[in-house]
């Protein structure tokens, strides 16, 4: 059976693909999950430098699952262009970055230390709380998400995807821009 799926211009074997953030970079799985199975991985969020993330607890367990506020822990856009991205290109799985920032300007150069890299495709995290709006997420701001968009478009050699906000009373506001 042919599942193949065409998303934003790259082909994929098949549809499925992990979710940005408690999956890393696809090496904690490894030995759970067959990785060449995936269509595609989507790292955890990767930034210009590291970022130690919240303090714990970080979990919360609730009545219909789990929450959790990891505060995007990372190695820096570095560690991970000489660490997981030589990891994920051993399987037969596309690879797409998922990219958050404090600013405009950091979402930015990450995508330019990413431009000739083999990679898939960008995921431009404007969901999460920021320092320069006082913590509310680039993505509940149309004309910050736009800045951003922006910034990124110009300076992508891959295919960028927006990760938006849900916490906002209109997202086709935020889509738009």
């Amino acid at each position: 059976m042919n599942l193949s799926v065409n998303f934003a211009g790259v082909e994929m074997k098949n549809p499925v693909t992990t979710a940005s953030g408690t999956f890393g970079s696809g090496a904690e799985y490894k030995d759970f999950v067959d990785l060449n199975k995936l269509g595609a991985v989507t790292t955890k969020g990767v930034s210009s430098v590291p970022w130690e993330g919240n303090q714990t607890p970080r979990i919360c367990e609730t009545y219909g699952g789990m929450l959790n506020a990891i505060g995007l822990q990372n190695p820096g856009i570095d560690l991970f262009i000489e660490r997981d991205i030589p990891f994920l290109k051993q399987y037969d799985t596309k690879i797409i970055v998922n990219i958050c920032g404090r600013t405009p300007e950091e979402y930015a150069e990450v995508v330019q230390k990413l431009a000739d890299e083999d990679i898939d495709l960008l995921e431009i995290n404007i969901s999460c709380p920021n320092l320069k709006a006082g913590g509310l997420a680039f993505g509940q701001n149309p004309e910050v998400a736009r800045q951003i968009t922006d910034k990124v478009k110009r300076c992508a050699k891959q295919p960028v995807i927006m990760k938006l906000s849900p916490n906002v009373t209109d997202i086709t506001e935020m889509a738009k821009a």
